[in-house]
């Protein structure tokens, strides 16, 4: 399935490496629908604890963001292609995508 996956940065600061679905309907109101992963690390901290929650699930078909949502849309590359196909196939992720997710899309929160 790494074929035809593009990664688009947008307006709400979300990330998405994503396979789109031809919908007609979809496209001439100018919607993205398809099947994605919100690539995200967060470095959540509390009094109690200091952990990082990662990229978890890969959507089902459905309408994934407008285009007018879009401020930046490449080629995914292969560790997002990586971390995709384990998503889409429900498997977790390792460590080297983990710190990928960390170096690449980490925030604090």
């Amino acid at each position: 399935m790494d074929t035809e996956l593009e990664v688009v940065n947008l307006k709400s600061g979300n990330n998405i490496v994503f396979k789109e679905i031809k919908d007609k309907f979809s496209n001439n109101l100018e919607i993205i629908y398809g099947i994605g992963v919100s690539l995200y690390a967060n470095h959540v901290i509390t009094e109690k604890s200091n952990s990082w929650e990662f990229s978890s699930f890969c959507t089902d078909p459905v309408k994934l963001f407008n285009l007018s949502d879009i401020i930046d849309k490449r080629p995914a590359n292969p560790s997002e292609v990586t971390i995709f196909n384990k998503l889409f196939d429900n498997k977790k992720l390792d460590k080297a995508d983990k710190e990928y997710l960390k170096n690449n899309y980490g925030k604090e929160i």
